[in-house]
């Protein structure tokens, strides 16, 4: 009877501490656990996150001095505890940058945002420079595959798409001409970047140099779409699933970085 009654005491005591508990409760752990989930993947590699195991350390000890009814320590580790939190602000300044800029990057976020017939027809316009002035260059179009990797390879621009800025940044002598320049949605994300190169066995179609085997290789470890304008031969060709097409001209680019874009979106509708 007495263990019954124990039983029941608890059983009563479990329910008065989830009395009143609803679905907005719940939705609001599970955001707070999946915010927490992201920042922890984000930080897990760098100081941060030492200092996050630090930090719980000290509130553990925290916890104890005021079981044991300890003033003096517990003061002091309060104390710490403040200054460990200012410290802790500054120091996840750029984690907290990368957890916000992981949850717009997102495929379904980027889904809602692609690239639009205007953006493609900036891009083509500014490849027809490039062909006519002679000048080469890499444009990487961001499809399902995340491109961050890359982008942080390169300077941040997040610009409109223009042709204009495209023929800037590919203008022999700017500090940027060299790498690629990768698209998300209708944002320039980055210039500068550097691609992952194919093996030069694989590359069967013509004679390849090194922008080549860097579209190749970007398209091969990716779904993206690579524009390569060859300063040598002064054409422009579209590269994806690490194949390359014949010298396109301005029209057809286009038609093909909306129609494959397009089919994209296809396959992700229901």
């Amino acid at each position: 009877m007495y263990g019954v009654a124990v039983n029941t005491a608890q059983t009563s005591w479990w329910l008065r501490a989830f009395e009143g508990f609803g679905w907005r409760d719940g939705l609001d752990i599970a955001v707070v656990a999946v915010l927490v989930y992201f920042l922890v993947r984000v930080i897990r590699e760098t100081r941060a996150f030492q200092m996050l195991r630090g930090l719980a350390l000290m509130l553990a000890a925290a916890f104890v001095a005021r079981r044991l009814a300890l003033p003096t320590t517990t003061w002091l580790l309060n104390s710490l505890l403040l200054l460990w939190a200012v410290a802790l602000i500054v120091m996840l300044q750029p984690e907290l940058r990368r957890l916000v800029a992981s949850l717009g990057e997102h495929a379904f976020l980027r889904s809602l945002f692609p690239p639009s017939r205007v953006a493609f027809r900036e891009i083509a316009l500014a490849c027809d420079v490039l062909v006519k002035e002679g000048w080469g260059g890499i444009i990487v179009v961001e499809r399902d595959t995340n491109l961050a990797g890359f982008a942080e390879s390169g300077t941040v621009l997040d610009a409109a798409i223009s042709a204009d800025l495209l023929a800037t940044i590919f203008t022999p002598g700017s500090p940027l001409h060299d790498g690629a320049v990768i698209v998300r949605g209708n944002r320039l994300q980055a210039a500068g970047c550097m691609l992952p190169l194919a093996e030069s066995r694989s590359a069967a179609q013509g004679t390849h140099g090194m922008r080549h085997r860097a579209v190749l290789g970007i398209t091969g470890e990716t779904d993206a779409l690579a524009i390569i304008v060859s300063e040598e031969h002064k054409q422009v060709a579209l590269a994806m699933h690490g194949q390359l097409t014949p010298p396109l001209d301005v029209e057809t680019l286009e038609h093909l970085l909306t129609l494959h874009t397009g089919k994209r979106q296809e396959r992700r509708t229901p």
